[in-house]
This record gives structure tokens, sequence and C-alpha cells, in this order.
């Protein structure tokens, strides 16, 4: 991530000194049984990416935390194609709002600081460091994606073709 023209454009942007701290999220709905319900959980994962990434990727090195779960929608019950256009609705507009309320404190951002001048936080060598959090990355496969957009999956990513 350190090496992208993304990282070198961001610096530009911003005062001498500063430190950027890319936010790196990924969400995974995940199967938990099939034996006690059909239990899913759809936890959201953080991590930064000054962190390198055969560190950051690796599991035993604990290197991303739990952010939040999101609420699993139940499944449509196949009532009536308008029952099941209410529910799909109902259940894109609790997402966005789980989203909101999670990534809010990056809206808000700097508590501590301001815009121009990022917030002092503490570094891994002991110093204090002016910081921006940006959320720079969500890594998530294609169902994933469409589903926290609230778009069509299955249909091209790229095309416009409907």
């Amino acid at each position: 991530m350190n090496s992208g023209d993304w990282w070198w454009e961001t610096q530009d942007k911003l005062p001498p000194g500063a430190t950027i701290v890319p936010l790196i999220c990924g969400s995974d709905e995940t199967q938990l049984t099939d034996f006690s319900g059909d239990q899913k959980a759809w936890p959201i994962y953080l991590t930064i990416g000054n962190i390198h990434s055969s560190i950051r990727n690796k599991y035993s090195y604990l290197a991303q935390v739990v952010l939040a779960f999101l609420p699993v929608p139940p499944k449509f019950r196949g009532i009536s194609r308008s029952d099941d256009r209410i529910q799909r609705d109902m259940n894109q507009q609790v997402l966005c709002e789980v989203a909101k309320i999670v990534l809010d404190p990056l809206r808000r951002f700097p508590e501590g600081g301001d815009i121009n001048t990022g917030a002092l936080w503490p570094c891994s060598d002991g110093k204090m460091r002016r910081c921006w959090p940006i959320l720079a990355s969500w890594l998530a496969d294609h169902m994933e994606h469409a589903n926290l957009m609230g778009v069509k999956y299955n249909s091209c990513p790229k095309c416009q073709v409907p």
C-alpha cells in the first residue's frame, strides 16, 4: 500500500510532517452453523495500511480487530414479490444506518485535532505524530460489495448493461 500512487498523492495534500493512517476495512458474511437455525455473522474488520502486509495479513499476528457486526438480514419468506421487495428495502436501510453509525467517527474526524492539523497520536516508537486516519480500502468479494452498496449483484461490475 505504501508504494502506491494513492499514498504519495494523499501525502502531498497534507502539511509537511503529516502521517497518513490508511484504514483498511474488510467484511465477510460467515456461516456459523447449519444445525442450529442456519446462524450467520457479518463482521467488519479494521486494520491500518502502515503495518506491513506480511504482518497485517497473517491471522496469528492479530493486526486486525473486529470493529462491529453488521445485522444479517432474515431470509425472504417468498410469500409474494412485493413482500420480498419491501423486506429487501428495509434490509438495505438498516444496513446503511448501521454502517453510518460504525463509520461516523471517521466522518467527524478529528477529535482532539482539526482537519488542518490532524490529531496527535502516540506512535510505536514512543514519539507523538500528527496523524490523519483515512478510509483507504474496503476488502470484500463482489456479492459483499453489492450488498453493502445496495446494487444488483448478478450484473457485470464494469459494464453498464443491466
